[in-house]
């Protein structure tokens, strides 16, 4: 029977026969996978669910977020109308007042609250709530109002109808414009009589406004600097939350791709050695703030800004890095989560400077504040104040004993204060033969506070030299005296080293997280730093017994620091150990040299030790990173989960002189306890699997398209030459067998290459590489190079290879598990359809016909008739029995009106609706298509199925092709229809373009005929088989960061198979 399909379908030539063994038949012909396609199968459905599990369950911040209490009122800007913008219609500028704080008129300093995707203007309300409270509970409570540069802030916020930001271009700089708008307008509002209610008339109106962008809202914030209608200088200080910087997290929309590309050139290029001196955003301080792994809706390895702005304008923190935060955010929590507005508004108020036309103090000293409050002082670039200070705040005065020095080299414990019952001194002497990167640091659990009134530790740095000591009461802000009459005393000039402290999670006896409220006091100075001094002292003023602690100690810079090199294949398999000597510091940092992989996730476990007396506090444990700045803090550790943002699929690798991005880890552990201290370190492999959703979540629609594509290539190959259109699972089932090793073998070395063996300027064509200078603080130029990895899965590390074959044969299963699915829910359609729709007397009798046809047919087979004459009449007699039943089924509408469907629907996305509705139409068109042939599959079934399964299989085929770019379309949709919901009746901006869709409609119009595409040779198959390709080739390489392009692909693709469908004429079987 085989034989005569081939004769049936040859429409030049009696001499075509399909000469298949019955095993390669079976195969190409089965309806089922064979043991290695459910193999496929169920290695993706559990590959799958480890990664939902790890992601949901595994390696997760723990949500410390502490709730809030408002009473917000909202003032909507009536006075903002068409006149000043276009877009009056559809947004709305509010300012927002806190009751029984702020009075209805604007009188502080201008500041603009943008939400991102789908976000609410009213999420301003808790950072607006606590700047009222900020500045009137305390700043004037303190009497700065009115006096110095301290002001209120005013919180304005646009209403954008929670559009869709992140899916539409054109949205995105439609709100950029309006709120250059609205800045211009906000700005005049401190110009009219009405509003100036400023406590001195002195100091100028605002020049400029503060920005603060949620989510999306810090793209558009960003966007708005590079618009023609933005006023120049109009904005000096942008901080966004949860912002992604660096690529879009939807790469659906032509649009969105672009704007992206040309704002970060455009930011990009301002800091470059061509515009030095002329950079527009010179002066625009830029500070990211990123959630971790709580956010599951952007990546946070997105928020870095590194590659965009030089460390002079801008840096990028994470919540948990921020002192008495530390705490990771999810993405709406950012907002209103309590530790971190209060870092935010405090910034903001210590910024301000009403003194100055743009509100604000320079950009050096903005950044600076931005760091001393969000930073936690550990960092290396981390400067200190007190060593540099040239005036002496504290006399002290001492007698001169030998037990109030410490001896050289000695650790001081102090295990509970105030057992002598009476204030004492303390002075360590500091090294003068010690090396300049050697330590000295102090770990106590008392507060350290220059005015604390209840304070009962000091820590001062104090020179030996009487030089011009003047111990009268007026040069001095405190004297601490400890001289006795009967005995000789010295008197040191000291500085307070207060305001160098470092404020740490506390570890000990209570303490589960390290945002549970109590904290560490920590100095830590190099010996180069301080090397002007002669002493530190330690003042304990305690006069009755305490149970705190203080330990200070000079540590060699040689001692505390251990690197590791581990290899990351031995770490799959067992851990490393590391064992810290008995003779330790009490401060340890350990470098990893090779754990930069922001895919991998790690577990780190501290042996518990036996000292035999209490503890001093326990194990306290910080990772960081350098860029960005991610700390996490780990008090009491035991098993510690790590995992973190450093080398990261897609984001640019920005590569500074002296700066490594590798993990690190530092650890405070007890130092009186004199047993080593045991560390142990593994790879999480579950754990990782989770940090895969975020990074890779249009792969699951790009790599399967891929696949499909490599399907389609299969079926046109065997079809073309046997005459045999394959399903899509027994070509899939083929390409499983055959191709799929040789995929993921092509998939490895692709990435090693990309990744290791080449370095990026040999692949200039592939992978772009920046180098250029930006101004720095000084007049040296700070160099950066970029490299930008955006191919394939975008990998960096060579040890990642295995990703490659595992994505691959993910995307094959769930292939084969949608086609599957696809399959049996159309013939659950076509049965119920023919089960509620009995065949009529006519059709029964064209049924009737066409298996009489076929019996014929057989029966000319069978006795090997070799008259030409009966078998072109038997075969004549076939088709036409064959054409009636198919007219039957795909006649429901002429072909005048199908052309006039598909003309309105063509001058609709012309004129109105986005192309992506005609796309979703034509889908749901060509499911019908589908339900029509098995319809016709299934009249046919019992005498021989072979008949009519080229057509169903191709069509099921074109299917899957529009099930992968399905969601590329639907996001640019849901905006559409956002925007018809809120009643914007004006015409879609964007996605008008005719030729985008009309070749897919085009074809499915033609697919409706139910006639079947013809047999290629020569130039024709050629040309399907490179359009094919190039789909296969970019949906691997660029279809993750590019998905909208894939559309266009198939588009082009759609085109042609409608050129072949015209060039081969309209009379074609189902066959």
């Amino acid at each position: 029977m085989a034989e005569e399909v081939a004769r049936a379908t040859n429409t030049g030539s009696s001499s075509a026969r399909l000469n298949l063994s019955k095993s390669t038949r079976r195969r190409l012909l089965s309806q089922y996978g064979s043991y290695l396609t459910i193999t496929v199968v169920i290695f993706s459905a559990f590959t799958i669910a480890s990664i939902l599990y790890s992601f949901l369950t595994l390696q997760l911040d723990t949500k410390g977020c502490r709730e809030i209490w408002l009473a917000p009122s909202y003032a909507r800007i009536k006075s903002f109308d068409s006149a000043h913008t276009k877009f009056a219609s559809k947004y709305a500028l509010y300012l927002y007042r806190e009751q029984g704080y702020d009075r209805l008129e604007p009188n502080g300093v201008p500041v603009l609250f943008i939400p991102g995707n789908a976000g609410s203007y009213k999420q301003v309300r808790g950072l607006a709530a606590e700047a009222a409270h900020q500045y009137y509970d305390t700043v004037t409570a303190k009497g700065s109002y009115g006096d110095g540069g301290a002001r209120n802030l005013d919180f304005f916020t646009a209403d954008f109808n929670e559009d869709f930001t992140a899916f539409h271009g054109r949205t995105l700089l439609d709100q950029a414009e309006y709120l250059n708008d609205a800045i211009a307008f906000i700005l005049s509002l401190y110009k009219t009589s009405s509003f100036s209610h400023r406590s001195n008339s002195d100091f100028p109106l605002p020049r400029s406004v503060i920005l603060i962008g949620h989510s999306m809202g810090g793209i558009v914030a960003r966007t708005m600097l590079t618009l023609p209608n933005y006023r120049p200088d109009s904005v000096n200080t942008i901080l966004t939350l949860s912002t992604p910087h660096v690529v879009p997290p939807a790469t659906f929309d032509w649009d969105i791709v672009r704007i992206y590309e040309r704002i970060n050139r455009y930011w990009r290029d301002s800091y470059s050695e061509k515009l030095v001196g002329r950079n527009p955003l010179a002066s625009v301080a830029l500070v990211s703030i990123a959630g971790g792994k709580l956010d599951l809706i952007v990546p946070s390895d997105y928020a870095s800004v590194a590659s965009l702005v030089p460390s002079s304008n801008g840096f990028t923190v994470f919540t948990s890095t921020m002192p008495n935060v530390w705490t990771g955010a999810d993405h709406l929590a950012i907002v209103w989560c309590d530790q971190c507005r209060k870092a935010i508004i405090k910034a903001f108020l210590d910024i301000v400077d009403v003194r100055e036309p743009t509100q604000t103090k320079f950009l050096s000293t903005r950044l600076q504040i931005f760091r001393n409050i969000f930073l936690t002082g550990l960092e290396t670039s981390a400067q200190r104040r007190v060593p540099f200070s040239l005036v002496h705040d504290t006399l002290l005065k001492v007698p001169d004993v030998p037990s109030i020095f410490v001896d050289l080299g000695r650790r001081l414990v102090l295990r509970g204060l105030g057992r002598s019952r009476q204030p004492r001194a303390y002075l360590i002497p500091i090294p003068k033969d010690g090396g300049r990167e050697d330590l000295f640091s102090i770990l106590t659990d008392q507060k350290l506070d220059i005015d604390g009134k209840d304070q009962r530790i000091d820590i001062l740095l104090c020179e030996q030299s009487q030089d011009n000591l003047d111990t009268g009461q007026g040069t001095f802000s405190s004297i601490i005296d400890f001289s006795k009459p009967d005995t000789k005393s010295i008197s040191f000039p000291c500085t307070n080293s207060a305001a160098d402290k470092i404020v740490i999670p506390a570890s000990g006896k209570g303490t589960l997280h390290p945002h549970d409220g109590n904290t560490f006091s920590y100095i830590q100075y190099k010996l180069g730093e301080i090397s002007r001094y002669d002493y530190i002292a330690l003042i304990d003023s305690y006069t009755t017994s305490s149970s705190g602690f203080v330990f200070a100690e000079v540590i060699n810079n040689q001692t505390y620091r251990y690197e590791i090199e581990p290899n990351f294949f031995r770490l799959l398999g067992s851990r490393l150990h590391l064992q810290l000597p008995s003779s330790r510091s009490g401060f340890v940092e350990i470098s990893a040299r090779a754990m930069s992989n922001a895919l991998v996730s790690y577990k780190l476990q501290v042996k518990s030790q036996h000292c035999g007396q209490p503890e001093l506090f326990g194990p306290l444990v910080r990772q960081f990173i350098t860029d960005p700045n991610e700390s996490k803090f780990f008090p009491n550790a035991d098993d510690v989960d790590i995992s973190f943002y450093g080398s990261s699929p897609f984001v640019p690798l920005t590569y500074r002189p002296g700066i490594t991005n590798n993990l690190k880890l530092q650890m405070w552990i007890d130092p009186t306890c004199d047993q080593p201290q045991e560390l142990y370190l593994s790879v999480d492999i579950v754990g990782s699997f989770g940090s895969l959703v975020m990074r890779y979540r249009t792969a699951s629609a790009a790599l399967p398209l891929a696949i499909t594509a490599i399907v389609l290539l299969i079926q046109f190959n065997i079809y073309d030459s046997e005459g045999i259109f394959i399903n899509f699972g027994s070509a899939l089932e083929i390409f499983i067998g055959r191709g799929l090793p040789i995929l993921m073998l092509v998939s490895t070395i692709f990435i090693i290459i990309l990744s290791y063996l080449m370095p990026a300027s040999t692949l200039p064509f592939l992978e772009p590489e920046d180098q250029f200078s930006v101004s720095g603080p000084s007049t040296i130029p700070v160099y950066r190079y970029i490299r930008y990895n955006n191919m394939f899965l975008g990998l960096a590390d060579p040890h990642m290879s295995f990703l490659g074959p595992l994505f691959f044969t993910i995307a094959c299963g769930m292939c084969i598990a949608v086609y599957y699915i696809v399959t049996a829910v159309l013939l659950c359609v076509a049965n119920i359809a023919d089960w509620f729709h009995d065949l009529d007397l006519t059709r029964s009798r064209h049924r009737r016909r066409l298996l009489n046809y076929i019996w014929v047919a057989q029966m000319r087979e069978r006795l090997h008739v070799n008259n030409n004459r009966v078998a072109a009449g038997a075969n004549a007699i076939f088709i036409g029995g064959y054409s009636t039943l198919t007219a039957f089924y795909f006649s429901v509408l002429s072909g005048s009106r199908r052309l006039l469907t598909t003309f309105i629907l063509l001058i609709s996305v012309l004129a109105y609706v986005p192309y992506q509705f005609a796309f979703v139409v034509g889908f749901i068109v060509h499911i019908n298509t589908c339900i029509k042939a098995l319809r016709v599959q299934n009249s046919l079934r019992s005498q021989n199925g072979q008949f009519s399964s080229n057509f169903i299989n191709f069509a099921i085929s074109i299917l899957m092709l529009m099930i992968w770019v399905l969601p590329i379309n639907i996001p640019v949709l849901i905006v559409w229809v956002h925007n018809l919901a809120v009643r914007w009746n004006t015409a879609f901006s964007s996605h008008h373009n005719l030729l985008s869709i009309m070749p897919i409609i085009l074809l499915v119009e033609r697919m409706i005929t139910g006639k079947m595409i013809p047999r290629l040779t020569g130039r024709s198959q050629i040309i399907t088989k490179v359009l094919l390709l190039y789909l296969i080739i970019y949906a691997c390489l660029h279809g993750i960061l590019n998905a909208y392009w894939l559309h266009y692909i198939m588009n082009i693709f759609s085109f042609w198979l409608f050129i072949v469908y015209l060039d081969f004429g309209a009379d074609r079987l189902m066959l």
